[in-house]
């Protein structure tokens, strides 16, 4: 494509000649659909975490004891990784009967 247009330059002027191909404009056009696909799902990813993070907030500040029962959860969560991990190695270092 003869034309690039970049952000920084402002927006297109109308009086400018552009110089394309009907495929030029169909690739600008599929790009353009692209990014705007994925700028949306970002913002949605985004837009759910800041709810929930929202939500946690919330649920914290009305309920004190959720976050002492979150440390317990993660406290126990913690001891049975731990455990698991070295069960699993146990395993690993056992050696094989025939």
């Amino acid at each position: 494509m003869a034309h690039g247009h970049d952000a920084a330059t402002g927006p297109l002027q109308i009086t400018e000649a552009i110089e394309c191909t009907h495929e030029d404009l169909i690739k600008l056009l599929g790009n353009t659909r692209n990014e705007l696909e994925e700028n949306l799902n970002e913002l949605e990813m985004l837009s759910v975490q800041a709810t929930c993070m929202t939500y946690d907030m919330v649920a914290m500040r009305t309920d004190p004891s959720i976050v002492e029962s979150m440390m317990r959860l993660n406290e126990a969560y913690l001891s049975c990784k731990e455990s698991v991990s070295k069960d699993y190695k146990e395993v690993l270092n056992k050696p094989k009967e025939d």
